[in-house]
């Protein structure tokens, strides 16, 4: 394996660290890591650097690198919105290793606010092949309302919080810093939108992995919830769906990350071990 800087983006502001492996799979796609927020460009834990190697030792190279204004990147464009100027930052990113390195297949990979900028990148570059997700969109159902409800019935302290707060007894505290209030939310897509754009990538034949954890209330609580939610969708042979109730949102224990890192590691050997080629070419599409 060989790692060493790369720049990249308006000026090269953009900075990151390119992967290659010593007997690469011919035609495989290169993974993407997008920042998770604003942490730099080693992932919560070092997971991107972990990951990038291991994949690196399977066949597949990798650039982690720093969105602009974050970690070791210039600040590219302050007047744009922050997932305008990240989904522009990832272009960036996919056509430097498009003309400087040959590599012309994409995997996004992202992590909460890099999930989000993942997919976003992906409907507007068709050589984006596949996506890994890691608690990314979620959208509840009947079933995971039920169980999220169903496990806090019996629970003497939620109800004596409950009564508490609205008998007013609970000072300094309003209804809204309850925790069964708190849903994580980052970008707010409506259901149906969601639907149809998750559907454009299907038909593009670009392949989802989607990875959860006990991320907070209602938000994701078993691993048929995103068949569920979206039953309209042919899910089956495009989505993968990991569910780690164990694992905290940043995979802060060990086993948990090697967990999820040995689930991306399969799913990318799976699709992408044997070059496969994207009908209609692979170009980008869209503008920025």
């Amino acid at each position: 394996m060989n790692e060493r800087v790369v720049r990249f983006g308006p000026g090269n502001g953009l900075l990151g660290i390119l992967s290659t492996p010593a007997d690469p799979i011919p035609g495989a796609p290169a993974v993407v890591l997008l920042n998770a927020g604003l942490l730099h460009r080693v992932g919560p834990n070092r997971m991107y650097v972990d990951l990038a190697r291991r994949l690196a030792a399977l066949g597949f190279s990798s650039l982690r690198f720093d969105m602009s204004g974050v970690g070791d990147s210039e600040v590219q464009d302050g007047g744009l919105l922050y997932i305008e100027r990240s989904v522009g930052d990832t272009l960036a990113a996919t056509d430097a290793l498009a003309e400087r390195h040959g590599l012309d297949r994409f995997v996004l990979l992202g992590l909460c606010t890099g999930a989000f900028n993942a997919f976003r990148s992906a409907l507007r570059d068709d050589r984006v092949v596949g996506c890994v997700l890691l608690d990314g969109y979620s959208y509840p159902t009947t079933r995971s309302r039920i169980r999220h409800y169903r496990s806090r019935v019996f629970q003497l302290s939620r109800w004596t919080g409950y009564v508490t707060r609205r008998l007013g007894m609970q000072s300094g505290k309003s209804e809204t810093d309850a925790d069964d209030l708190i849903i994580f939310e980052n970008e707010t897509v409506p259901r149906d939108r969601w639907a149809a754009e998750l559907k454009s990538l299907i038909d593009r034949n670009t392949k989802l992995l989607m990875i959860y954890t006990r991320l907070g209330p209602l938000v994701f609580n078993y691993e048929r919830q995103l068949h569920d939610a979206f039953p309209e969708l042919d899910l089956e042979d495009a989505v993968t769906v990991r569910y780690y109730p164990d694992a905290d949102h940043t995979f802060t224990l060990p086993a948990n990350r090697r967990e999820a890192m040995t689930a991306i590691e399969s799913w990318m050997l799976d699709n992408f071990a044997q070059h496969q080629p994207i009908a209609g070419g692979n170009m980008r599409g869209g503008s920025r």
